[in-house]
């Protein structure tokens, strides 16, 4: 029964899954279960190698490592179906890190000999153990990265290696949809809680109450507390599950602009979460400058957002997240601030002649700002026959876009590009029909107009989403099929090399401002950005994220690279993200221009790596497409 158990787990588990029936049952003949009490140390930096790989079966297990200063610099939080130990077992010289059991922790643990023989022996479990650079070294490199970064408390980490559902305190409290206003804040007030999830007749949520919603929609508005609770609750449910980060989960609350959320465990209803389970949890939470902008009078009072801002991802940075989850954060804020901003302009200048649609595109539709953005945006507005309103119409936005220039210029977060006009560009104000017709002629004659491909990445931050989705649905639904339009998606994704010259050294600007430095964003993240881009509009991928691009190509088309690259991707971002934050920390203006010389062997090693694998991954749409047919 024990040994059917470790097999049924191990099948899940790369690279194990590669193994036959046959490997499998002599494989698993000596493994042995292991149970660590929390605290335990399992494995001392420096101390003794490891007589095993472990896997762990149930628990979470911290991996870190003691700086010379002697301050813990914590690489990962391990759970279960991950391992430790590979380095320690193939290098057999030492242990590398300091592994202790974070809970009570259950291990599977595989004698050396038989790892090293299943590496020597299987050229699948070989490749995936020894020969993807990213996968063993890459959380090294990140060590490396923040070697000069101290850390800060166990609040913000609990952020990343907490599930929302370990922190739901109570089952839910649910009501009838019929059930009165006053029954319902009688409830809440009996349980002492602050929402109620609202039931349908099958006894299926279909919306939520708040004290927020008792506030604004009864009392405020002098409602009826005879009235059925249906008619003021939220609908449809914003949920998550049980199983996503608590981090996660507080990025949609801020998406959302809400502070309760339902949390499903195995397609079950199990509680509600609330922002203030967060804050219990590390002490403050980030949505509260989400609040604070929102309760800002004046774009004056905005400009000390981007101050607090920093602080939040420098706190991030030094906890040692990933970049997806910083880039997401910054996306999150800043859209929230250009929201304000418009907002308050609006207030000024009096509302559009016409009903309009807002829309980021490139990085910001992408959700992958650093704190350097290039926000880009366009504005959507009702078609009409009416000559005189669209052109109002136009004018009004044009003077806009200057407001909002120096406005964003004001809190820190322009100037953003060169053009004279702004962040919103006059060619990118038009109505529906009119983005329509352009559209058109992109996707047919992309050589003679060169579209940016920015536009496939359009996302809604205000307005009518039905606009800009039928755009986007348009664009990339026919972009895809287009030959032509291919071609030159491929061939403008290609024509930025990585900076790699003769023998694999680092090309670096030889004079100027820059003399001796790369551009890390123009040279190492647009590339791949760009590169993967190509992948997913051949595919019809509807993510439009980098990251979950390359996840949903993996999942989907077994594209070999995606995992690699991925980790690649989220590397050059926090190099960057690093860069950037020393430089504001320093006094200076934030730029993506590294010193390679100032890198330490891992690091550059790595940066090598990532430029290697876009060069690969250019010769996979070299040999797919013309690329001769951009200069």
């Amino acid at each position: 029964m024990l040994m059917n158990e470790t097999i049924d787990f191990l099948r899940k588990v790369p690279p194990f899954t590669f193994l036959t029936d046959e490997e499998m049952d002599v494989f698993v003949q000596d493994i042995s279960l292991e149970y660590y009490p929390q605290g335990s140390r399992i494995l001392a930096q420096d101390g003794p190698p490891s007589a095993y790989l472990s896997i762990v079966k149930k628990g979470i297990i911290r991996v870190s490592m003691t700086s010379d200063e002697g301050e813990e610099i914590v690489i990962d939080y391990r759970n279960a179906g991950e391992f430790f130990g590979l380095l320690s077992i193939v290098r057999g010289d030492r242990s590398r890190a300091n592994v202790v059991a974070v809970v009570d922790t259950i291990c599977y643990l595989i004698p050396k000999e038989k790892v090293l023989a299943l590496i020597k022996t299987n050229p699948l479990v070989d490749e995936y153990f020894l020969k993807s650079f990213f996968v063993n070294f890459i959380d090294k490199t990140y060590q490396e990265t923040r070697s000069r970064v101290s850390l800060v408390g166990d609040g913000e980490r609990l952020l990343f290696t907490t599930a929302v559902g370990d922190i739901v305190r109570r089952g839910l409290v649910t009501v009838g949809e019929d059930v009165s206003i006053r029954e319902a804040a009688q409830i809440m007030a009996e349980e002492k809680i602050s929402s109620l999830i609202i039931v349908n007749t099958g006894g299926l949520p279909v919306g939520i109450v708040t004290d927020r919603d008792l506030r604004e929609k009864v009392v405020a508005q002098g409602r009826d507390s005879r009235d059925p609770v249906g008619t003021i609750m939220s609908s449809p449910l914003v949920r998550v599950d049980a199983s996503d980060y608590c981090f996660d989960t507080l990025l949609k609350m801020i998406r959302y602009d809400i502070h309760h959320l339902l949390v499903i465990e195995s397609g079950v209803p199990k509680g509600v979460v609330t922002n203030h389970d967060f804050m219990v949890l590390q002490g403050s939470s980030p949505t509260s400058l989400v609040r604070e902008i929102e309760d800002e009078q004046s774009i004056e009072s905005l400009a000390k957002v981007r101050a607090k801002m920093i602080k939040i991802v420098s706190t991030l940075v030094r906890e040692g997240a990933r970049a997806g989850s910083i880039t997401g954060l910054i996306t999150e804020i800043t859209e929230k601030l250009l929201n304000r901003i418009v907002t308050l302009t609006e207030r000024k200048i009096g509302p559009p002649p016409l009903a309009s649609t807002w829309f980021l595109f490139g990085e910001g539709g992408r959700r992958e700002f650093t704190l350097r953005p290039t926000i880009r945006l366009g504005v959507v507005f009702g078609d009409t026959v009416n000559a005189i309103a669209i052109k109002n119409t136009e004018r009004y936005y044009t003077e806009f876009g200057i407001r909002l220039r120096d406005a964003m210029t004001l809190c820190g977060l322009g100037p953003v590009n060169s053009d004279p006009g702004g962040i919103l560009q006059q060619d990118h104000i038009r109505s529906f029909s009119g983005w329509q017709s352009l559209i058109e002629e992109w996707i047919t004659r992309p050589f003679a107009h060169a579209p940016d491909e920015g536009f496939l990445e359009m996302r809604t931050i205000r307005g009518d989403d039905g606009h800009v989705e039928g755009l986007l649905e348009l664009f990339r639904g026919r972009a895809g099929q287009q030959r032509d339009f291919m071609d030159y998606v491929a061939a403008k994704a290609v024509r930025n090399r990585p900076p790699l010259g003769f023998l694999g050294k680092v090309v670096v600007e030889k004079s100027g401002e820059h003399q001796n430095e790369l551009d890390l964003f123009e040279k190492g993240i647009k590339p791949i950005v760009d590169s993967i881009r190509v992948f997913s509009l051949e595919k019809a991928v509807p993510e439009i994220t980098t990251l979950r691009r390359l996840q949903y190509l993996k999942e989907r088309y077994a594209f070999d690279e995606a995992e690699n690259i991925g980790h690649a991707l989220e590397y050059l971002f926090t190099l960057a993200i690093h860069h950037e934050l020393e430089r504001i920390e320093g006094g200076n203006a934030p730029d993506d221009f590294i010193n390679p010389g100032h890198l330490g062997s891992l690091e550059m090693k790595t940066l090598k790596e990532s430029f290697q694998l876009i060069t690969r991954t250019y010769e996979i749409i070299e040999k797919a497409y013309p690329i001769e047919r951009v200069a």
